[in-house]
Order: structure tokens, then sequence, then C-alpha cells
């Protein structure tokens, strides 16, 4: 039972369309206390993200999927793209999180590039970041994304924090692509190692 049909799969890794049967995947990987310092809470009870995920199917404008390793079979994380404007093209990448460890990051943020710009009609994917996580921020940086508009406030653990937003446009997608594939080729033959 998924909303929509939109997979990819790349060398390594694949997206598919996340479902009630990967609540618990979700519920570990954003209640993870590593993982779920720059994220909104995600309540620890696996019922309450299956509610989410159905409440989930019914909205046009969201797409979220699971990160699949496809040689060991095991779901590396999530990836959304969200807030999808068709007369504008824009669309936001998120709710981005894999498993400790994993070098899916280049190859998963670039089939949700390829699936945002080829398949939904995308002209501009944006991604918001709190400042404060650089590592996320550099990573976004060093894809060929830049830095747009000012800082933007985001209340998150009832604290407010500075969020940077992040494009890239159908115009930048050509070299921010040339450099997502050589960085998922480089992740690829490490993993084969």
């Amino acid at each position: 039972m998924a909303r929509h049909e939109l997979s990819i799969a790349g060398r390594r890794f694949a997206l598919r369309p996340l479902g009630v049967a990967d609540a618990e995947l979700v519920v570990e990987l954003r209640t993870d206390p590593g993982l779920s310092r720059y994220i909104n809470p995600t309540s620890p009870a696996v019922s309450d993200q299956v509610s989410w995920t159905e409440a989930y199917f019914d909205r046009d404008d969201d797409y979220s999927f699971v990160v699949d390793d496809r040689l060991t079979a095991t779901g590396q994380g999530t990836i959304s793209l969200y807030h999808l404007e068709p007369s504008s093209g824009e669309v936001e990448m998120g709710r981005f999180v894999l498993r400790p460890g994993s070098l899916a990051a280049p190859e998963c943020v670039l089939l949700a590039y390829r699936l945002a710009f080829e398949r939904l009609g995308a002209r501009r994917i944006y991604c918001r970041t709190w400042r404060e996580n650089d590592h996320v921020v550099s990573f976004h940086s060093s894809c060929g994304l830049r830095e747009v508009g000012p800082a933007l406030p985001v209340e998150v653990h009832g604290t407010c924090h500075e969020a940077v937003e992040q494009e890239v446009t159908a115009e930048t997608w050509p070299a921010v692509e040339a450099r997502l594939e050589r960085a998922a080729a480089a992740a690829a033959l490490l993993l084969e190692r």
C-alpha cells in the first residue's frame, strides 16, 4: 500500500516508495540519538509512524522513499521530495536520514534529484538544513548546491534555530549531477573492497 509508485535504481542503492511496513525502520533511524539531533521529534511508537505513513498517502505533493542497498537488501535510510508546487516547479528535498556509516548519501541524493527533475518536472529543488548541522550543509555545498536567501528561523525541540536554504536548479543540475555521479562511483568502489 503506497501512494506513489516512483522508484529508481543506481549502481549500489535504490529508492522505493515508503510503505507501512517501513515504520520500524523509520522509527529506528529518527529516534537514534546521533541522528535525531537536527530533526523534528519522532514518536518512538511504531504505531504512530504507521499512522503518519497512512496520512502521508493522502498528500498529493509528497513523495517519500526508503533507500535500499541493492546488494545486501537492507534499508539504509529515507529521503523525501515534498511541498511540490507544479506551477512553479519547486520541490523540497528532506527527511533525509541514513544509518550511521552508510555510504549511500551521494547516490541516493543523485537518484532523488533525477526523479524530481525527470519524472516530477521540477525546475528547482531546495533543501533546508540547520546551520549548525555542518556535515549536511557541507555535503550539499560539495555537491554544487548554492545557498540562497537569508537564514530562516526554524523551531525544533522548542528551540529556535537558523536554517540554511540551498538549491539546485534545472540550469545547475548538469554540473551537480556530474559531481554526484563521481561521488557515487567513489562510494561504490569503497563498498566493493
